[in-house]
């Protein structure tokens, strides 16, 4: 029987837990695993209800950071660029903070993109004793993927 994880969990600064949800090209969800449920539990709203939410009532920042995701995966379809790349932004809607990286893969059968997201609380504590992976000059980056599971 799989751990229950609660909100207190989720917002201890100190658990390093990522949530994780995978959209379709339409911005509609079609996983969120249990950390990311609890996480967006901080947004107030019902994590009951959240496979069922619509791109419109999702908070903006998940869906500007798909849209941006999509249109970097069909820029590099369409230059032939393979190259992985994640795109982050941090959101300060809630506390802790979010750190959110979403990347973009092509199913390679019919073609369909899929955007995931992950979602990790941030510590915190002041900015210079903060884990510099998190904190990048550009929201956008180019970076390789290094802990993504396809």
């Amino acid at each position: 029987m799989p751990q229950s994880f609660s909100q207190s969990q989720a917002t201890s600064p100190q658990n390093d837990v990522s949530g994780m949800i995978v959209f379709s090209s339409s911005a509609r969800i079609l996983h969120m695993n249990g950390p990311a449920r609890a996480l967006m539990a901080l947004f107030n709203t019902s994590h009951d209800l959240w496979p069922q939410v619509t791109p419109e009532s999702m908070p903006s920042i998940f869906t500007e950071l798909c849209d941006d995701v999509q249109a970097q995966l069909q820029r590099r379809i369409e230059a032939k660029d393979p190259a992985q790349f994640e795109i982050r932004r941090i959101c300060h809607m809630v506390t802790p903070p979010l750190l959110l990286t979403g990347f973009g893969v092509q199913n390679s059968a019919n073609h369909e993109i899929r955007v995931i997201l992950t979602l990790t609380p941030l510590p915190s504590a002041p900015c210079d004793a903060m884990d510099s992976r998190y904190f990048h000059p550009s929201t956008d980056g180019h970076a390789p993927l290094n802990s993504a599971v396809l």
